[in-house]
């Protein structure tokens, strides 16, 4: 049985222009971030889109797959776990005299 000389990798990740769908999605948002705020600006849009675009691609060099997905989920998930203050049950514990 002769071996087949494949130009992708059936296990690596689907790829547009270097970035997975997370990052597009993320690219996509600063799109409709920029447009809303500056919707007469083509040309300062652009270049905005570019330097994410640019920003994404240096973020992700020599990272393995899904890096940037994970870093948002670790960004958005400390933010709900810092400690609070004493809850009602906590404080009514140090007030019986």
């Amino acid at each position: 049985m002769e071996s087949v000389k494949v130009y992708r990798s059936v296990n690596a990740g689907d790829r547009f222009f270097g970035l997975e769908l997370a990052d597009g999605v993320l690219l996509l948002l600063v799109f409709f971030l920029a447009f809303s705020f500056n919707r007469e600006g083509l040309f300062g849009n652009g270049v905005a889109l570019l330097l994410t675009y640019f920003g994404i691609r240096a973020l992700k060099r020599n990272k393995p797959e899904g890096y940037v997905l994970d870093l948002t989920r670790y960004v958005l998930a400390s933010r709900f776990k810092a400690v609070c203050a004493f809850d009602d049950a906590e404080s009514m514990k140090g007030d019986k005299a």
